[in-house]
């Protein structure tokens, strides 16, 4: 019988805590926004084939897809060769555009081959799995995409803790515009554009916004943790990537959006609204100044408050 397994959509940094931060959302309607992934059968030979709205980006050629990549990484580190499995993945998420298309479907699949096989491997295991597949693709091992679409929620990454990440209070009445142009960034590229060496001062300007977030967000403190939403590291050095930037934050906060920034490596942008009236605004306008082609999306979206899980209805993936 075939079991349905899916992973939401994630937004890396968030502002305020490159590579530290991430998290999870879903639309307000109810639609899913993160790839699906079936598992239909056991076979000779592992078999994928494609379909969703972004399958078109990518590779023809599905041996080298993430998701078998996933399949061979989880079978080294169980030690043992597994019987080939018929897969097929829902890719609802754009490739290269900073909602954490790729960490999706590494999350999907390890997720979704761990619970098939018994969970062989704990949270921590699974989750350092999912880190070093991603760290395959981006060039760098972290956690911002993977840990908030495998577990949900807004999480704060733990370098050096067993624990890995930890989830963080949020505000319930917050919501984000999440806005892909249709137009695509290299997670590499973006990345090789901010300086290997930053300025003491801006090293402790980062570290100060982390950790008044953080606080803001423990003691539910709004004002406080909107004001702290300063990205010192990652915007600065991809201004010339997304000049649309700087327009679209001076329209959106004339609209009362109270925040907005780059979704990962972009070209996503995320608005964070504190009411859903605001937030339909921002919808609007996003919609119709930074859309670009017919791969473009916008979505009013909540915190997802789960992470990667299996799917009882397979309608919700066609």
């Amino acid at each position: 019988m075939t079991q349905y397994y899916y992973a939401p959509a994630s937004t890396g940094n968030f502002s305020v805590g490159f590579d530290l931060l991430g998290a999870a959302f879903e639309p307000v309607n109810g639609q899913l926004l993160g790839d699906v992934l079936e598992i239909r059968a056991e076979c000779a030979q592992s078999h994928l084939s494609l379909s969703g709205r972004y399958h078109h980006q990518l590779p023809t050629d599905t041996d080298h897809n993430l998701i078998l990549r996933c399949y061979q990484l989880f079978q080294q580190r169980l030690g043992k060769e597994l019987p080939g499995l018929e897969l097929h993945l829902h890719k609802e998420l754009p490739v290269g555009s900073g909602l954490g298309s790729s960490a999706c479907s590494i999350v999907v699949a390890c997720y979704a081959f761990n619970h098939y096989f018994g969970e062989p491997l704990s949270k921590p295991d699974l989750l350092q799995l999912m880190a070093e597949a991603e760290g395959g693709v981006s060039g760098s091992v972290h956690y911002d995409n993977v840990a908030p679409s495998y577990l949900g929620g807004l999480q704060l990454m733990l370098p050096g803790s067993s624990r890995l990440s930890r989830a963080l209070p949020w505000f319930d009445h917050w919501r984000v515009v999440l806005c892909y142009p249709g137009t695509t960034l290299s997670t590499k590229a973006a990345r090789e554009a901010i300086p290997p060496q930053l300025p003491l001062a801006t090293c402790i300007d980062f570290a100060a916004g982390l950790s008044r977030f953080i606080s803001a967000m423990y003691v539910q403190d709004e004002a406080e943790a909107l004001a702290a939403l300063q990205d010192v590291v990652a915007e600065p050095a991809r201004a010339l990537l997304m000049p649309e930037l700087p327009a679209l934050r001076q329209a959106l906060t004339g609209l009362g959006v109270a925040h907005l920034g780059i979704s990962g490596a972009g070209p996503t942008v995320f608005a964070l609204c504190s009411s859903e009236q605001i937030a339909e605004q921002a919808a609007a306008y996003l919609a119709a100044h930074y859309e670009k082609n017919q791969d473009a999306m916008t979505h009013i979206c909540r915190l997802a408050p789960q992470g990667a899980r299996t799917l009882k209805d397979p309608t919700q993936c066609s």
